[in-house]
């Protein structure tokens, strides 16, 4: 018979207060905040209980903020896969220059997203940025894009410039779950005569799918929160066609001082990222019961 022992829990539990404390306080001052109405000139809050949700509910740029969240999210998470697999597949291949630029390709993510942000509103700009210079010059184009100041453009530029700083991240994580696979079933599968797209299919994808569920379940969770590269390039616009929720939830709360609605749209963030791991988590645990 196993006899439980205290002693371990106890050494945890101080921890565990202290991280009840830093993260569930502030849960549950939001969540209290979403059913009031906080003015903060008069310093008063009103218990308004599910007004709050019934006005964001009822809001049509509620629905286009989403439907801007949505689509930032799959398009960037996509990109930052395929990309970021890409990358470190081919870092974990034996090419010239290896390991200098496995330190290169960690340069995007190394910058600052503030800095990085900045960096890239340069580039981008339409009067004396690089990207602009370089495209007049191969004669792609007639005349300077305005890639941060038009809506059908500035929505492509933000994902791009957040794809390139998460392919770093990504391929090293990619660089060593695929370095973890032992070399010697590669070489089996070539004796009974399976190619190299055989061999990708059959032994590289099924061996890295836990890492890639995890690495699946990080990158949208950080890509739907992402904040700090849309702020810089942006501030949500033009004509909101960058305003994903976390950029509305800054502009509710700081711009608008209505922290009772700001509150409710980060509730209801929560809520969909917990629902995202949940599917995540539940559908990894069903794969790994089938392969079993």
């Amino acid at each position: 018979m196993i006899q439980k022992r205290p002693l371990p829990y106890l050494l945890i539990l101080p921890c565990l207060i202290l991280l009840a404390g830093l993260y569930g306080y502030p849960i549950l001052l939001t969540m209290w905040q979403s059913f009031n109405h906080v003015n903060f000139l008069a310093d008063t809050t009103t218990f308004v209980g599910l007004k709050n949700y019934g006005n964001v509910f009822s809001d049509p740029t509620f629905w286009q903020t989403m439907a801007i969240t949505c689509k930032y999210t799959v398009l960037t998470v996509v990109l930052k896969m395929v990309f970021g697999f890409g990358v470190g597949y081919l870092l974990h291949t034996e090419i010239y220059f290896k390991k200098i630029l496995g330190v290169l390709i960690l340069i995007p993510w190394a910058i600052p997203q503030v800095a990085a942000g900045t960096i890239w509103q340069w580039i981008l700009n339409s009067n004396y940025g690089y990207a602009n210079y370089f495209l007049l010059k191969l004669h792609l184009i007639s005349q300077p894009i305005a890639f941060l100041a038009r809506p059908e453009t500035a929505f492509y530029s933000v994902s791009l410039v957040d794809t390139w700083m998460g392919i770093p991240l990504l391929a090293m994580l990619f660089v060593a779950a695929l370095d973890a696979i032992p070399k010697n079933i590669y070489e089996a599968a070539a004796l009974d005569g399976a190619g190299a797209w055989r061999q990708f299919f059959a032994i590289t994808i099924p061996s890295i799918k836990r890492v890639l569920l995890v690495v699946l379940t990080l990158v949208t969770i950080w890509t739907f929160n992402s904040f700090n590269v849309i702020y810089v390039l942006t501030q949500g616009g033009p004509m909101r066609a960058t305003e994903t929720l976390s950029i509305r939830i800054y502009q509710e709360a700081f711009s608008r001082f209505n922290l009772g609605i700001s509150s409710t749209l980060t509730m209801i963030a929560v809520l969909i990222l917990l629902g995202l791991t949940a599917v995540y988590t539940l559908g990894g645990k069903a794969h790994a019961h089938q392969a079993r």
